[in-house]
């Protein structure tokens, strides 16, 4: 039994309907759980031990009855999620696994990088980019990760000038970017101010560069009321452009990216089905924070059902101002893992550094979260001033405007800042949250 990936039909599905849509929806779902059910090991040997047959599943609502999985089960070897045998596998992604040492294999068949193409060129042309666009790609190709080779089949379907610049130096972006005129960059926000503040410092205006858009990926850039935050604004004055949010994993293998109207990444209802719910695992409404859960469509090589992202947002179903009918997932807020009680109050660790940046009196900073000796939550921010003029008081109101509560702060050195939160260098993604709770 096969599923293929046909791009040609679903030209303007996201125009449709509500109705339309949801039906479309449906129908390739049935069609992906009898696929996954019968050639997945792991799934038909889930379903059988939970007695559940994949034929009293018929519409999007009766996913609740399904057991959801998370990374731990695609990270336990003795489960075995391929569906296709590995003749028919052409191309091999890797991801983290949950103690960070043991790479989750995820295998791709011709059609699931067909599909991955798709994806990325839809989000492409939702962003505004078209065959005239030159694409700078500062995420890696190599070593197996998917997300570089997303963009690049994203960017070839599309016709568009590609650029592999890879993880470089700020130097190496800036010079490559004046060497062949490039108009859309694709990284993470921290990379791209890097290159800015390079570009600056070397006498030359990043605004200049004829950069019309920048696709920030794996950092956040939009706060809960989807504002930009600060650090944004400044990317947006750095380079003269639009910022454009996005949100993906490895396991999804599908990317949700803001239109021109840039408030929330629309879901493709061909490629996934978003469910969020409570700490209780109960579906929580549009508007309410959830975890979000999703089940990939159309996928071959490795098809899941119901993958717990550990990612806490909320949907947005109400007709988006660029007249697409499909429901947005709003800025991912936090990790549910790195949720943080504080004083009676909830809050992320990327709240806090999201408080902060833009201002160009603070160089960056990294959360710690420990443990008091009543078992409460410690938290503690290592950051960088700039201006010896800006005192820790003044920092702490400029949080608490934002967050409500103050950490403890401890004041830093840059190079300290760097070191840890790039990895010494081997990072060009930020880690800014540290949880130390478990062994102190």
């Amino acid at each position: 039994m096969t599923v293929g990936f046909d791009t040609n039909i679903y030209s303007g599905l996201q125009y449709k309907s509500v109705d339309e849509i949801n039906n479309i929806q449906t129908e390739l779902l049935i069609k992906h759980l009898e696929y996954t059910v019968t050639c997945s090991p792991f799934y038909k040997k889930l379903f059988n031990e939970n007695s559940i047959n994949c034929q009293d599943i018929r519409n999007i609502e009766d996913l609740r009855f399904l057991p959801f999985i998370d990374k731990a089960y695609m990270a336990d070897k003795k489960n075995n999620f391929l569906a296709v045998s590995q003749k028919k596998v052409v191309d091999i992604c890797l991801t983290s696994g949950t103690t960070g040492s043991e790479p989750i294999v995820i295998s791709q068949t011709q059609s699931d990088l067909k599909r991955l193409a798709y994806n990325e060129e839809v989000a492409f042309q939702m962003a505004g980019i078209t065959e005239d666009d030159t694409l700078l790609i500062c995420a890696a190709i190599d070593r197996c990760f998917m997300a570089g080779l997303a963009y690049f089949l994203g960017g070839v379907s599309l016709n568009a000038r590609v650029l592999r610049a890879g993880a470089g130096s700020a130097a190496q972006h800036w010079q490559l970017m004046k060497t062949i005129k490039t108009t859309v960059i694709i990284g993470v926000p921290s990379l791209m101010m890097k290159v800015a503040e390079y570009a600056v410092e070397a006498g030359e205006d990043p605004a200049k560069a004829g950069v019309k858009k920048l696709i920030a990926i794996g950092e956040p850039v939009r706060n809960k009321k989807l504002d930009l935050i600060s650090v944004a604004k400044k990317l947006e004055n750095y380079w003269g452009a639009e910022i454009y949010s996005t949100y993906a994993s490895s396991e999804l293998a599908t990317t949700f990216c803001e239109c021109s109207a840039r408030q929330g990444g629309h879901l493709r209802p061909e490629l996934i089905v978003v469910e969020l719910v409570d700490e209780n695992n109960n579906p929580v409404v549009a508007g309410v924070e959830g975890e979000v859960v999703v089940t990939p469509l159309g996928i071959t090589g490795m098809p899941l059902i119901r993958f717990k992202t550990g990612d806490i947002s909320f949907l947005i179903n109400e007709e988006c101002a660029c007249g697409r009918k499909t429901s947005r997932l709003a800025p991912i807020l936090g990790r549910k893992k790195q949720m943080l009680k504080y004083k009676g109050t909830t809050i992320f660790p990327n709240s806090i550094i999201e408080s902060l940046e833009g201002r160009n009196w603070f160089y960056g900073g990294y959360v710690e979260a420990k443990l008091n000796s009543d078992g409460t939550d410690r938290i503690i921010l290592h950051a960088s001033i700039n201006d010896s003029s800006v005192s820790i008081d003044y920092v702490r109101d400029e949080i608490r405007a934002k967050v409500r509560v103050v950490p403890e702060i401890v004041l830093t050195t840059a190079e300290d800042i760097d070191n840890k939160v790039y990895q010494f260098g081997k990072k060009r993604k930020r880690t800014t949250f540290f949880d130390l709770r478990e062994t102190i």
